[in-house]
């Protein structure tokens, strides 16, 4: 069976099994049973089967003592025992007819022991002999929302073109749970680990051909393959974007990369020319990752790189100067014109009326204020708009704030829509629970609007700027 076959079986398996599930002990924890709860809260509607040589039942569930006891087929097999008792395993999944094994197991080549590395390729050479594909070790699986299954239950349930892999369980976990509070909805999500069978260059392949795949993403801390996945990339980079964190570019780094997943992460200067070739983005922090998702999802590219920037406050206004500045963005100066727009509408409280413009839409009504933004988003000299609302930089209380906020948001949403232009809204990093929970609210109706929601300037000028190079590479190409 090819790993296409293979891998479709992993993103929609029909059942569950999974190894080592118990009920957990008092004050203990069943990594087995975190599985089960899981994926059964998350909505998957195949059997899902424990397995564990103890026999009982587990979240209502009873408890199978063999892999080869359960009666019906099983697609996906999840380990959560130790890493000895895997090649019986392995050869248990074959008389199964298991199409892939998840290994949650560590112990392996991370380890930096050479009994580690032997067992690793052990395991390889079995899923060869076998015909079972491995993932990981040391991983924690899919997510993939349209089969209902994950591997924790606060994920989105909604579909959406994104697919991420990611070697580190952690960062898969941080990468979605940010990414979603920006509107992003992910199709394929696969924590690999230390990728000694299915690596990163198969899961690229897979995704060239996958339809439902529109952006594809990744953290990943070593390269099997690197004139295979060089020509995989470049030719997945030609048709999709692609966006790459790879750490271990230190030497501190590269050793912590091996002890992680016991990847080989080699040089900076070779990293950075292969990124270059493949034509795919490189990002340097999890952040940034998830800022070019952002971009790639919901930004339509500018036309070219005149920003306008507005919203209130000063401070914020001259960072926002030297955050376009160094994503290669200029700020022309208003025109006369509209400049004369401005303070007819705002009189002396137009407190900037360049370019950031710092003005407080709470002195004129909404027709005025609409009217003043259609004027913005209509002058020729600007390809990108960008809207700041700095909600920890405000004298006035929260709640008042936020009605401010919420209206100037509104109207530059509407009338950007009206418009077409391209237009960002950057709500800034808070210092307080109620805040935090403004700004929740002010992204969610962004992207339910079809808005891209930045938490910087810097990181939205920095996103839009490489997407905007990766079009244009594209384009050369």
């Amino acid at each position: 069976m090819n790993k296409k076959t293979v891998l479709d079986s992993i993103f929609a398996p029909r059942s569950v099994a999974i190894i080592g599930a118990a009920q957990s002990p008092p004050g203990g924890v069943n990594t087995g049973q975190l599985f089960l709860e899981a994926i059964t809260t998350f909505g998957f509607q195949g059997p899902v089967y424990p397995v564990n040589r103890n026999p009982g039942t587990v979240n209502g569930l009873p408890i199978y003592t063999a892999l080869r006891e359960i009666p019906g087929p099983v697609d996906y097999v999840i380990s959560c025992i130790p890493a000895s008792g895997i090649t019986d395993l392995i050869h248990d999944c074959a008389a199964k007819d298991v199409k892939a094994l998840c290994l949650f197991t560590a112990g392996f080549s991370e380890t930096g022991t050479e009994a580690g590395r032997l067992l690793e390729a052990q395991i390889c050479d079995l899923a060869e002999a076998t015909g079972v594909h491995v993932l990981g070790p040391n991983c924690m699986g899919v997510y993939s929302p349209k089969a209902g299954l994950s591997f924790t239950s606060d994920f989105p349930r909604e579909h959406g073109g994104v697919s991420l892999i990611c070697q580190s369980g952690g960062n898969t976990l941080y990468l979605v749970r940010a990414a979603a509070e920006r509107g992003v909805r992910f199709n394929k999500v696969l924590s690999y680990g230390n990728a000694a069978h299915i690596d990163e260059s198969d899961l690229f392949e897979y995704f060239m051909d996958d339809d439902e795949t529109r952006v594809v993403a990744a953290y990943m801390e070593g390269v099997k393959d690197g004139r295979r996945f060089l020509d995989v990339l470049t030719r997945l980079a030609s048709a999709k974007p692609v966006t790459i964190l790879k750490p271990g570019q230190t030497p501190e780094g590269c050793s912590a990369a091996a002890s992680h997943t016991g990847s080989l992460a080699g040089s900076k200067e070779v990293w950075h020319s292969l990124m270059q070739q493949s034509g795919a983005v490189e990002v340097s922090t999890p952040d940034e990752l998830v800022d070019m998702i952002v971009a790639f999802t919901y930004m339509k590219a500018p036309q070219g790189r005149n920003a306008l920037v507005f919203g209130n406050g000063g401070g914020a206004s001259v960072l926002a100067t030297d955050a376009c500045a160094s994503a290669g963005f200029k700020l022309p100066p208003l025109p006369d014109v509209i400049r004369q727009q401005l303070r007819n509408a705002m009189g002396e409280a137009g407190n900037i009326l360049g370019n950031p413009v710092d003005i407080i839409p709470a002195l004129a009504d909404d027709e005025t204020y609409c009217s003043l933004l259609r004027t913005f988003y209509g002058w020729e000299g600007v390809d990108l708009v960008l809207l700041q609302i700095p909600l920890r930089g405000i004298m006035l209380p929260l709640p008042v704030a936020t009605l401010l906020f919420e209206s100037q948001m509104n109207n530059a949403i509407k009338v950007g829509q009206e418009t077409g232009k391209p237009l960002a809204v950057i709500v800034h990093c808070l210092t307080s629970w109620e805040s935090c929970q403004t700004a929740a609210d002010f992204r969610r109706k962004c992207y339910e609007a079809g808005v891209a929601v930045y938490n910087s300037v810097h990181g939205a000028a920095k996103a839009i700027s490489s997407m905007m190079r990766y079009y244009d590479n594209r384009k050369v190409a």
